[in-house]
């Protein structure tokens, strides 16, 4: 556990007497979350709450990931819905725009504790949208490079200098590939589902482009390498049909030198049987623009709930520096850089994940991110399977997207 500190607290603004929180009345706070493993940290800091206020304590129920935005515009059809609930950060401008979320402007500026400058910039930014809070940040995720050390020794790669930028990438994946062993240089998914999205976005932004110029040559660039590396060999076909986890299972199986995935495959590198290392996403030669993608969870309170108070001080228990903490521990970063956490298991690792915490970009927000997001997987799906060429299948996502961005603009990037 880590120490809880007066140096911490003052360095996040919060008082040492907020440690436990003290609900605006003795009610029960209904939660509905993702929290799925007996050893998640939000499950651990629910327990912390009901610990320390047995007169008002978190009634939960776990929801699967891919089913609670579901619930949650069943309940809001119906009325039954919880006081709290966990939301996956890119569907938050979605619900609010909805009118499914209450509005936390006003209780967050009364906040000590809930404090803008508390948070990275993209986590902040997508619990926003027009200029009001619907949402805090719960838990954040990034992607970085993890790659295989003694395979660089093997091929004469200096595993102390991986790849900084696409072209020493691209370098050192060919070298890394091995088809007598079945070994690929890279790994990534490119499933059709958001995992795909989240994990090209980096790459587009990297390039210069952006989905407001999809069509763009900087993102049609972006889609050309991985084009190339699927048809190349270099990078497994089974990127477009599995998942970041499976992807990540067959790097730690050693079928591939390296895999672009996030700190919560960290407690299963405990299965690799070589020297491993996690370095930051390399840039695009001759732009230098750092990218990377952000995930998690945030905080919201659904239309209606009946416990409002109380909700919005389980978020401020939960946004304090002992429990933001315990993300690691399950995987997960806290959405905050002035966190301090002791020792984590994976300096270094943690140390590159955190790095790009600070160029890690929201998507979105924008109220029809779902559909965004799907015309962008159905054209990585088209450019990788070889049914279109990069160009035509992002001009074909470009007039979808378009007309969703001209009704409501993304907002200016904020990493």
């Amino acid at each position: 556990m880590t120490p809880w500190t007066r140096r911490t607290a003052l360095g996040l603004g919060i008082a040492t007497a907020a440690f436990v929180a003290v609900p605006a009345s003795a009610q029960t706070v209904t939660m509905w979350h993702i929290f799925g493993q007996p050893t998640e940290t939000g499950l651990i800091n629910i327990k912390r709450w009901n610990d320390a206020n047995p007169g008002a304590q978190i009634d939960h129920k776990f929801i699967p990931f891919g089913q609670l935005s579901q619930q949650l515009v069943k309940g809001i059809a119906t009325g039954d819905v919880p006081d709290l609930i966990t939301i996956d950060n890119p569907t938050t401008a979605s619900f609010a725009s909805q009118g499914a979320l209450e509005d936390l402007t006003d209780l967050v500026a009364k906040s000590s504790v809930i404090k803008a400058d508390n948070f990275y910039k993209g986590s902040w930014g997508v619990s926003q949208w027009k200029g009001r809070q619907w949402a805090v940040p719960g838990e954040a995720n990034t992607i970085a490079l993890y790659y295989n050390a003694d395979m660089f020794k093997a091929k004469g790669l200096d595993p102390d200098k991986p790849p900084k930028t696409w072209s020493e990438l691209l370098a050192a994946t060919a070298k890394l590939t091995d088809k007598s062993k079945n070994v690929y240089g890279l790994g990534f998914s490119a499933v059709q589902s958001e995992e795909g999205t989240f994990q090209w976005l980096p790459w587009l932004e990297q390039a210069g482009g952006s989905l407001n110029n999809l069509n763009s040559p900087e993102a049609v660039a972006a889609l050309q390498v991985w084009t190339d590396l699927v048809a190349k060999e270099q990078v497994s076909k089974d990127a477009l049909i599995k998942r970041q986890f499976e992807m990540t299972s067959a790097w730690i199986g050693g079928g591939s030198a390296m895999v672009i995935s996030g700190p919560w495959e960290l407690q299963r590198t405990k299965d690799a049987k070589f020297d491993w290392r996690v370095a930051p996403l390399p840039v695009r030669d001759g732009k230098n623009i750092q990218a990377s993608a952000l995930g998690g969870f945030v905080w919201g309170i659904p239309k209606g709930a009946k416990n409002k108070a109380g909700a919005f001080k389980v978020i401020e228990f939960m946004s304090m520096q002992p429990q933001m903490a315990q993300a690691w521990l399950g995987g997960r970063l806290p959405p905050s850089p002035n966190v301090v956490i002791d020792n984590p298991q994976f300096p270094a690792a943690y140390a590159a994940f955190k790095k790009q915490m600070e160029f890690a970009r929201p998507r979105g927000p924008h109220p029809d991110w779902p559909a965004i997001s799907a015309a962008v997987q159905t054209a990585i799906q088209e450019a990788l399977t070889g049914r279109s060429k990069p160009a035509q299948a992002l001009e074909k996502a470009s007039k979808v997207i378009a007309p969703l961005l001209q009704k409501s603009p993304l907002p200016t990037a904020t990493h």
